[in-house]
């Protein structure tokens, strides 16, 4: 089923998240917010360690974790290297880190199977963690995911060289502006959390990891390359065997709407219940520009999948 959401931009008000929790996953010291009963719905953010020009945390999801935890358990962590959670372990800087973090995660909140919420990179992590954990998972939602889609991502291209210093508020509101439809949706909150993550010293130590021993490139990325089209052939497979629901911004330039297109076609051919929800006047953070849009059919998609 494929849908065009024809939307205004919903209200970027201060929604503040929980008090942030801690757990230990496998010997990393992980950052988890979770609120309210009910299906748990686990939210896993974009982005990845080591990147000097924007940084991710568990408050991404801060429009949506509380709206929905009225009639969800709803919960988002921080991903190894990310946020406030721990380094990896002997310099594992590889994105099966963080599937094998994300995993582990599930099974330390001894959680029932999960509606899985992946965004960007994240929703690469979530569906490799679902065709390695079926257990874990019930239903699966991608988000702008040109990480996962086939294809070439054009972030490098459309957020090269940002016109301000790094580690500096107007170099983020840049990159995230430039990854948005409406740049008034890159809030002063939002850019304060990012820099929050930015100016840790356990972050500045990945940052002097992945970019200036070049692990990223010499690890991070070639990994990543090989992982990809094994995950990509599973799934062309038919091996992803729970429902899944896709949302795409139309207008992201970093990961364009034909890439969201192939992937829906690449789900729908295997499984009828797969969705896709092409959000009008949005860019790469859908669930950030159109809240209320992206809370309702979320909602209504785990509802629909629930135990």
């Amino acid at each position: 089923m494929t849908q065009i959401e024809n939307v205004k931009s919903g209200s970027q008000a201060k929604v503040p998240m929980p008090e942030p929790k801690w757990i230990d996953v496998d010997g990393i010291r992980t950052r988890y917010y979770e609120a309210g009963k009910g299906e748990p719905i686990v939210f896993i953010y974009g982005g990845n360690f080591g990147t000097s020009d924007s940084a991710s945390s568990g408050h991404t999801w801060n429009l949506n974790l509380q709206p929905l935890s009225k009639n969800f358990h709803a919960i988002a962590f921080d991903k190894i290297g990310q946020g406030f959670t721990d380094n990896p372990k002997n310099d594992d800087y590889t994105m099966q880190a963080v599937v094998n973090h994300a995993a582990g995660f599930l099974r330390a909140m001894k959680l029932p199977p999960v509606h899985l919420v992946g965004h960007s990179r994240g929703g690469y992590c979530a569906a490799r963690l679902t065709l390695e954990n079926h257990d874990l998972v019930r239903s699966l939602t991608l988000v702008n995911s040109g990480t996962l889609s086939p294809g070439v991502g054009t972030n490098e291209v459309v957020l090269s060289r940002p016109p301000h210093p790094k580690f500096t508020p107007e170099c983020v509101r840049w990159v995230y502006q430039n990854y948005s439809f409406d740049p008034n949706v890159v809030t002063d909150e939002w850019v304060n959390a990012v820099l929050d993550v930015l100016n840790l010293p356990k972050y500045r130590e990945s940052i002097a990891k992945v970019e200036g021993e070049r692990l990223g490139a010499k690890l991070f990325l070639p990994q990543l390359a090989r992982d990809k089209r094994e995950t990509l052939q599973w799934i062309n497979e038919g091996r992803l065997q729970r429902p899944v629901e896709i949302f795409w911004g139309t207008d992201d330039r970093t990961a364009t709407l034909e890439r969201g297109v192939e992937m829906f076609q690449m789900f729908a051919r295997h499984d009828r219940r797969t969705q896709l929800h092409l959000i009008n006047q949005s860019g790469h953070f859908p669930f950030r520009e159109h809240p209320e849009r992206f809370n309702a059919l979320l909602a209504r998609f785990v509802a629909s999948h629930a135990a």
